[in-house]
């Protein structure tokens, strides 16, 4: 019995020694190496970048897309699906939309990013499974600027994917290159994104997450997470732009209260760079699907469109006329109320002027004198006048005379963009001197270095000094006493010309006004065109309209 006793106890007292010897291995000698491997076990890596791409920055190195770290929701499609439509109404999508996705996923995915302060809380609150808030690189955030100019990103349809593939640049073709394109991938479509689309591109995430999840991967926020390192992207650029963050916030600002569709241009004088560009109506670039039935929301129309300019084109004709000295300024001209062509075709005047100099015809805006001095210029000296400043005109050979007098005032014949507006004027501002208009002003690479730049272009003499101090005092007067008094900015003043321009036979109008100011020594030269206004009251008139919309953002940049 003793025997039987000893010999439990020693199996007992082996059996605890192997214990101890076990744990004493598994705790000691290797718990350093368990414990990483749990760890591991219970972590996930996620990408806390959305789209791998380079800036596009203001002049004064400011995110003109508000690219930066914000709460996104992850979801994890298993999980979460049967709360689907809970979830899209919290959020403010589309049941259907958000069902799909899930549906269509098995990886954890962003459902929804640049949360707002009242969603995240209200998803804290209700805590659905399969959900957690995270920090997140978005590429536009809620104050992007210049959505027009910079364009947006899509998803790679069919002809995008087959050109990628026939130039090897697609992981199937091509896995050795860091910037091949997967098919689920966005690509620039769009604006700046699309036009540098190949130097924006990168290869990889900025940053990483790392984060603790539960025994179905799932990720623990109230743990929290933490960012991980990544090897720097060398394969992404920055693009550096003249546009002032500043000035284009004033743009938008009042564009947002005043336009509902038209477009805004500002030039600085001396250095010919593009400081705000904006169209309108605008666009949510991270929801481009709810604008698909919608064309003419993604138009450009400071560049890439153009309109009948109206009688802000008279200043090329007077230009014109005063280059090939075909007129003295003291000259008389008579406005009888219309101008009637050999073949009876009539054009009318605002109102019977009676008898005006050059001077006096452009402050009046006086249609039958400037038909008068169309016809005086030629249509071949008023193409060269008009190309040499920057425009595309061709009116063809043996311009019938009532066809020339149309184009004379801005209309029939006569197509321009608000930018080859806005130069124009800066134009006769610099005494004469043409520069085209810069937009891209650097490129650098992604540790800040400068790898490309694009020096503003040498100004060429197109105009006289003299032709211009006699346009520059006419259209001051046009701003002090003329149809665009309601342009005049404060104690600096303003020169400038009013336009409304007839679109078709219904009547439909388009408001302008163009113009620098200081009158002295000019800074800004500003074009505001508007096809269509919120405030219904009143005629849609480039004086009453336009100009006080000039007015308004010169003082705003001034301020």
């Amino acid at each position: 019995m003793c025997k039987r006793i000893r010999l439990l106890i020693w199996l007992i007292t082996g059996l605890l020694f192997l214990v101890s010897g076990k744990l004493f291995y598994l705790q000691i000698i290797m718990g350093k190496d368990l414990a990483e491997k749990a760890v591991i076990l219970h972590s996930r890596i996620f990408e806390a970048e959305e789209h791998y791409r380079g800036e596009i920055l203001d002049h004064n190195l400011i995110s003109l897309t508000d690219s930066g770290l914000r709460p996104c929701l992850m979801v994890f499609p298993e999980d979460c699906l049967v709360h689907c439509a809970e979830l899209a109404e919290l959020l403010g999508l589309v049941v259907q939309e958000c069902e799909k996705q899930l549906k269509a996923k098995q990886e954890p995915f962003l459902l929804k990013i640049n949360l707002s302060k009242e969603e995240v809380k209200k998803l804290r609150e209700v805590n659905f499974p399969g959900t957690a808030i995270v920090l997140v690189k978005t590429r536009y955030g809620p104050h992007s600027l210049a959505k027009h100019l910079i364009g947006y990103l899509n998803s790679i349809n069919t002809a995008q994917w087959e050109e990628l593939t026939r130039n090897g640049k697609t992981i199937d073709m091509n896995n050795f290159w860091p910037g091949a394109y997967r098919r689920t991938d966005k690509i620039g479509v769009a604006g700046l994104e699309k036009e540098y689309e190949e130097i924006l591109r990168g290869a990889r995430p900025e940053k990483k997450l790392k984060g603790l999840t539960d025994a179905r991967g799932q990720l623990l926020e109230g743990l929290g997470y933490k960012f991980k390192d990544e090897v720097v992207d060398s394969w992404r650029n920055h693009l550096i732009l003249t546009i002032d963050h500043f000035c284009q916030e004033c743009v938008e600002k009042i564009m947002d209260e005043k336009i509902e569709k038209g477009a805004v241009v500002v030039i600085d004088i001396p250095s010919g760079d593009l400081l705000a560009l904006a169209s309108r109506p605008d666009f949510d670039q991270n929801n481009i699907v709810q604008y698909l039935d919608e064309e003419e929301v993604f138009l450009e129309r400071t560049r890439r469109r153009a309109f009948y300019p109206g009688s802000v084109f008279k200043t090329v004709v007077a230009a014109g006329v005063l280059e090939e000295n075909l007129v003295e300024p003291a000259e008389k001209f008579v406005c009888t109320g219309s101008y009637l062509f050999s073949d009876q075709t009539e054009i009318n005047c605002l109102s019977k002027h009676g008898s005006l100099d050059l001077r006096q015809a452009l402050i009046k805006s006086c249609n039958s004198i400037f038909v008068q001095l169309g016809l005086r210029l030629g249509a071949d000296k008023l193409m060269f006048y008009a190309n040499n400043l920057g425009f595309e005109i061709d009116l063809g050979d043996s311009i019938p005379p009532a066809l020339l007098g149309n184009a004379s005032l801005g209309q029939e014949g006569v197509l321009v963009s608000p930018l080859q507006i806005a130069n124009l004027y800066a134009t006769i501002a610099r005494g004469g001197l043409y520069k085209p208009c810069r937009l891209v002003a650097e490129i650098r690479n992604y540790q800040g270095d400068l790898i490309q730049d694009f020096p503003t272009a040498l100004p060429r003499r197109v105009l006289k000094t003299s032709t211009c101090q006699i346009l520059k005092e006419a259209l001051s007067e046009v701003c002090r006493s003329g149809t665009g008094q309601l342009a005049w900015v404060g104690e600096e003043g303003t020169a400038g010309k009013t336009g409304t321009a007839q679109v078709n036979e219904q009547g439909k109008v388009i408001a302008w006004f163009a113009g620098f100011t200081p009158v002295e020594e000019p800074r800004l030269a500003i074009v505001v065109m508007v096809e269509e206004k919120k405030v219904v009251q009143g005629s849609l008139r480039g004086g009453e309209v336009a100009a006080p919309l000039f007015r308004e953002i010169a003082a705003a940049i001034c301020q």
